[in-house]
């Protein structure tokens, strides 16, 4: 018998200049089914459907500081997000 789901989720930390805190992300390889079909519909929309799916991921996993980052922090955090994934096989270019 196989047993799935046993892995531990893996995560990007990261910091935002200003601050002590250290924020963590769930890789797209991580994140639930459901979420990457959001992303997935998003990117195939473009424009603001991608960018909508973003700040609501950040608003998630760091909340609202999510609403302070200017648009090249939410560019760079998911550019990083994305070579990070893409070491575990999985990326939003996918």
């Amino acid at each position: 018998m196989r047993t799935f789901g046993k892995d531990s989720p893996e995560f990007m930390a990261f910091q935002i200049a200003g601050s002590d805190d250290v924020y963590k992300m769930p890789l797209a390889s991580s994140l639930p089914m459901s979420e990457l079909l959001e992303l997935s519909e998003a990117a195939a929309k473009g424009g603001a459907h991608i960018l909508r799916y973003q700040l609501d991921l950040l608003r998630k996993h760091i909340g609202p500081k999510a609403d302070e980052l200017t648009a090249q922090d939410v560019a760079d955090i998911f550019a990083a997000w994305n070579e990070e994934s893409g070491k575990t096989g999985a990326s939003a270019s996918d």
